[in-house]
């Protein structure tokens, strides 16, 4: 079995240890934040209900290496197609492999992906196999942390939080993955809201100079205030996490002009955050948080086509609706 990280080996052990006990859940619900590699554990959960050598997976008994091998008879797979909804096809088609005898003799899984995805008659249809589950069979259901599931499927399920690892554990893994400094992992952790998967791939691909180099030119656009200048700058593959970036800073900012020194993301850059809160109401400040959040949630929602229309509009908007009604000094 690959190495689970640090942080996910407590919920694995809760787990097996409830099936070596006798106790164990036909359907088994992992809400996980990303970038905490959730998947690794519903793999290694998956693994275990089939090894049949030992309470770890052995790794070298049949259904081991079936497993591993991708191409175990008595593993299902239910996830969107082409990034559509999961239908209720998907779910019939599953249901009736379930309905069969396992062609190893041993447990069934069915790890279903993305489940907030499925459909009102998809779940529906699962519902009825997890109301009267076949012997041996187990579901794995898997779904964001944010995302929200059909009640009664929720119900249904046992359900597991893969909670943020504390700053001490995230630190150290990291420590243990990389050569850099533990200002820069701080920082990496602090602006990916302590996932450490996406902290460690943030000092990888060199983005927290990408991002100090980012604030300084939306520092110049705010003396300029010219959204034509800065338009170049958001990077298509980078938008999103850029977004967050001045999320993160305006939101320290509107700490600092409320007087909360605590919680802040942008610590290493405390002293521009200070400059830039000096210079704006409260009010302002939450408006162009607003703005942010509104540019960020569009972008998700539209045609990537339009991103630049999306984009220029809402820097506009900080300057019409903030920078030029900041206060006089």
């Amino acid at each position: 079995m690959t190495a689970l990280y640090p942080w996910l080996v407590p919920t694995y052990d809760k787990i097996t240890m409830a099936f070596s006990q006798g106790h164990g859940h036909h359907a088994l619900l992992f809400k996980a934040d990303l970038g905490l590699g959730a998947e690794k554990l519903v793999n290694a959960v998956a693994a275990f209900l089939f090894c049949q050598e030992s309470q770890k997976p052995c790794g070298h008994c049949h259904h081991c290496y079936l497993f591993h091998a991708g191409n175990h008879p008595d593993f299902h797979l239910l996830a969107p197609i082409d990034n559509k909804d999961i239908g209720v096809d998907q779910v019939r088609e599953i249901n009736e492999k379930v309905n069969q005898h396992a062609q190893q003799g041993g447990n069934k899984v069915v790890l279903v992906q993305g489940a907030e995805r499925l459909t009102e008659a998809a779940a529906n249809a699962l519902l009825k196999t997890l109301e009267e589950p076949r012997p041996n069979t187990y579901f794995l259901l898997q779904t964001d942390l944010s995302s929200s599931l059909i009640a009664t499927i929720y119900s249904r399920c046992q359900t597991w939080l893969v909670n943020v690892p504390t700053l001490g554990s995230a630190q150290t893994w990291m420590q243990s993955q990389c050569n850099d400094e533990i200002t820069e992992i701080h920082t990496a952790l602090r602006i990916n809201y302590g996932r450490p998967l996406q902290a460690l791939a943030t000092l990888e691909q060199g983005l927290i100079e990408k991002r100090r180099e980012f604030l300084r030119a939306f520092w110049v656009f705010y003396l300029r205030r010219s959204p034509l200048e800065v338009l170049p700058l958001f990077d298509k593959e980078l938008v999103h996490q850029q977004l967050d970036w001045l999320n993160s800073f305006l939101f320290d900012a509107l700490k600092n002009k409320l007087g909360i020194r605590t919680g802040w993301i942008c610590q290493d850059l405390a002293k521009g955050v200070q400059q830039f809160s000096e210079k704006q109401t409260a009010q302002g400040l939450l408006k162009a948080n607003q703005i942010i959040q509104k540019v960020r949630s569009d972008l998700t929602q539209i045609n990537a086509v339009n991103q630049e229309l999306i984009l220029l509009d809402g820097l506009t908007q900080l300057v019409t609706d903030v920078f030029e009604n900041e206060p006089a000094h």
